[in-house]
């Protein structure tokens, strides 16, 4: 854990913890709401290209990204799509194993 992740997460002082990232983020819970966010950002970086990382683990988890979009018409810059081969070391270690779909 590095100094500015330790700091961002208010880890203290060294020697730091092990942490875990949380599964959610505290400014949407829904398809919708995660477009009303990308369109937030958009707004405060005055037009920046914004987009998101994202691990499919249902179809329809993607599905309803989709729907989202074109009902809001509200759509990304770009989105980093993440499989079930990779993950993020700051993920709980049940998440790194089991969570996403293969991009093969």
């Amino acid at each position: 854990i590095t100094p500015t992740i330790a700091e961002a997460r208010g880890l203290g002082s060294p020697p730091y913890e092990d942490c875990n990232s949380p599964p959610k983020h505290t400014a949407f819970s829904t398809p919708a709401g995660l477009m009303l966010f990308v369109q937030q950002l958009r707004e405060l970086s005055g037009g920046k290209p914004i987009g998101f990382k994202l691990c499919i683990g249902q179809p329809q988890e993607l599905a309803a990204l989709c729907h989202a979009m074109i009902e809001l018409q509200i759509k990304p810059d770009f989105i980093s799509v993440d499989g079930g081969e990779g993950g993020t070391g700051a993920a709980p270690s049940e998440f790194q194993d089991s969570i996403g779909m293969p991009l093969e």
